[in-house]
């Protein structure tokens, strides 16, 4: 009888694996709520090379489809890459930021700096230089027209990091990263 007893016994947890469980179960929930804003603030923002890629694509595209100049440029103010046409409408808005908190207005090094520059024309001997200095290159805005644009460098200073992306003024896509 004492077999058939034996059988029937249920085994269960003593009061101290349950605590154990509970406070490890504590110990990893503690970890990922401190580690919650962090993923919340990181979320709030694409990389600007990337924003700027599909801004880049998004003016060849309105280019090419309207057949008429179209611009791109740049607001600082609230790191918006903006796609407009020539009387200066807004066709498309690329934020670098879903959400500019304070702490964005009141620390500018967290908003990207971005500047283009025009590829002059090569000359001499080897086709290695241009005639026009750096500054005249310059650019407020980029120029697109059915489908191309100006050769144009992008400089991204963002986060204490200096990113250089020379587009292809025909696809739009990046040739050359230069870091």
């Amino acid at each position: 009888m004492k077999a058939v007893f034996r059988q029937y016994q249920k085994r269960a947890f003593s009061l101290i694996e349950v605590l154990l469980v509970l406070a490890l179960v504590a110990v990893m929930v503690g970890i990922v709520a401190g580690n919650a804003g962090a993923f919340i603030q990181g979320s709030n923002f694409e990389p600007p090379d990337r924003v700027l890629k599909k801004a880049v694509l998004d003016a060849v595209y309105h280019a090419s489809e309207k057949k008429q100049a179209i611009y791109l440029s740049y607001f600082e103010g609230n790191a918006t890459f903006l796609v407009t046409n020539k009387s200066g409408g807004v066709l498309a808005k690329h934020q670098v930021y879903d959400d500019l908190a304070e702490e964005l207005d009141k620390d500018s090094s967290l908003l990207p700096r971005v500047n283009f520059q025009a590829i002059g024309p090569l000359s001499g001997e080897g086709g290695g230089g241009s005639s026009y200095d750096e500054q005249d290159l310059y650019l407020n805005r980029v120029l697109f027209h059915s489908g191309s644009s100006t050769p144009f460098l992008a400089e991204i200073e963002f986060r204490e990091t200096l990113q250089k992306l020379f587009f292809d003024p025909f696809s739009g896509y990046v040739l050359k990263n230069k870091e």
